[in-house]
């Protein structure tokens, strides 16, 4: 299934209306200004949201009538739980990262988020509750949209400041390159809706909460790690 033109080109708009190269916590790490501590101390809070993920989007997927685009979804599920291969698993992976910058994972108690974390796991709850699928949808593919860049300049800063070589960041060097097909996978459950003046202002809107959602997050914790 192709994507509409104008949907993906939404898509786009949206992620470069962030500027995310300007957001505090990328221009401080990319830049050199924050520390490897630092860095760290993120990570540590950036766990628990990854760790919970995978369950506002299995509800996601669970309100998508078109059994079609929900296989994909499905899809994108099996790759958040690695395939079925624990250490795969995305809640893992990110672990392992930390471990091999220096922290120590087993002290993360992933059921207790700082309140930025909270505040973005507890509005992907929400959203995947009582929202509309179209709505829903959309919003997860402006995370995952965003999650690319994220990854490209986080994995890049890890290479660049040498605080690992690359064939030891777990975690981001995935996610890099898997979340675009991720992203247009949540789009095309709302390929055949864009026509419809109703549906496409949901996911326009849906598009933009996303990315934006997970923009601030990094807002929130650049602000947590300074402190």
């Amino acid at each position: 299934m192709s994507l509409h033109v104008d949907l993906k080109s939404h898509l786009e708009s949206c992620i470069a209306e962030l500027n995310l190269p300007q957001n505090p916590y990328f221009h401080a790490l990319c830049s050199g200004q924050m520390s490897k501590q630092q860095f760290l101390k993120s990570q540590i809070e950036f766990a628990p949201m990854v760790h919970f993920f995978s369950r506002p989007m299995a509800q996601v997927i669970a309100s998508v009538p078109d059994p079609g685009p929900r296989v994909a979804l499905v899809g994108n599920l099996w790759e958040e739980h690695g395939r079925g291969v624990m250490e795969h698993v995305h809640g893992r992976t990110i672990l392992t990262l930390i471990d091999r910058l220096g922290g120590d994972s087993s002290q993360i108690d992933l059921s207790q988020p700082s309140h930025t974390a909270r505040i973005f796991n507890e509005t992907l709850r929400s959203v995947s509750s009582f929202e509309d699928y179209r709505f829903s949808a959309a919003t997860f593919a402006g995370i995952e949209r965003t999650f690319v860049d994220v990854s490209t300049m986080i994995f890049q800063s890890i290479v660049d400041q040498g605080w690992l070589s690359a064939d030891r960041i777990t975690h981001y060097g995935l996610h890099r390159k898997l979340d675009m097909e991720h992203a247009e996978d949540f789009l095309k459950v709302v390929n055949h809706d864009w026509n419809d003046a109703r549906s496409r202002s949901l996911i326009k809107d849906g598009v933009q909460f996303g990315s934006r959602l997970f923009s601030n997050t990094y807002i929130g914790l650049y602000n947590d790690t300074i402190n």
